[in-house]
């Protein structure tokens, strides 16, 4: 994978990006197998496992919609591990829904998710000029919403037992925000919490 050209390359996390959609089909595919691994469909709001029949329709929607939706593999050192999404992009309402994983379990409990959060705001609220940035959280996804919170996003709301669990049980997803208004203060914080952590 070293050969490959980036979309993204961060100063400051050291990751670089590249779009799915200009990725190699195998790659393509990994993406296809990083979502169907437990750690991660676990967490999402669907988790029926995907085939590769569903996985070219969506690709084929990314290809008509890059205005809705754009995906970013995420490398380091030339090995990719995760996904960064913003999804259902308004421009006129300058916002958008996000999305993130660590795919390869080797990489999680490393501090890649920061890292990817960093860029995923960078990316959102200064190359996209979006002003808002909101997504959904299952309610027993404990560190995700510790981490969201850390990078100064707060709950605007809760969906109560929303989600079924593959055990049956309901859990709730919770809904947080935040705003291009308060990057200017947290980029600096966020910035000196991941230099501590290098």
């Amino acid at each position: 994978m070293d050969n490959l050209e980036y979309d993204l390359k961060s100063s400051i996390t050291g990751l670089s990006y590249r779009n799915l959609l200009s990725a190699p089909s195998e790659l393509q595919e990994r993406v296809r197998e990083w979502r169907n691994k437990d750690h991660v469909r676990g967490n999402m709001l669907t988790s029926e496992i995907i085939s590769s029949e569903e996985h070219g329709r969506w690709l084929a929607f990314l290809e008509n919609n890059p205005h809705r939706q754009t995906v970013r593999i995420a490398f380091t050192e030339g090995k990719p591990f995760g996904i960064l999404t913003l999804k259902d992009m308004d421009e006129y309402s300058s916002r958008s829904d996000w999305g993130m994983y660590i795919g390869e379990p080797d990489y999680l409990g490393h501090g890649y998710a920061r890292s990817m959060l960093f860029d995923l705001m960078t990316w959102a609220y200064e190359e996209k000029k979006l002003y808002r940035l909101f997504t959904s959280v299952i309610g027993d996804n404990i560190r995700a919403l510790q981490l969201y919170q850390e990078y100064g996003f707060h709950r605007e709301g809760c969906f109560e037992k929303h989600i079924r669990r593959e055990n049956g049980e309901l859990v709730d997803l919770i809904w947080i925000a935040n705003f291009r208004s308060l990057w200017s203060v947290q980029k600096v914080v966020f910035r000196e919490r991941l230099a501590r952590k290098a």
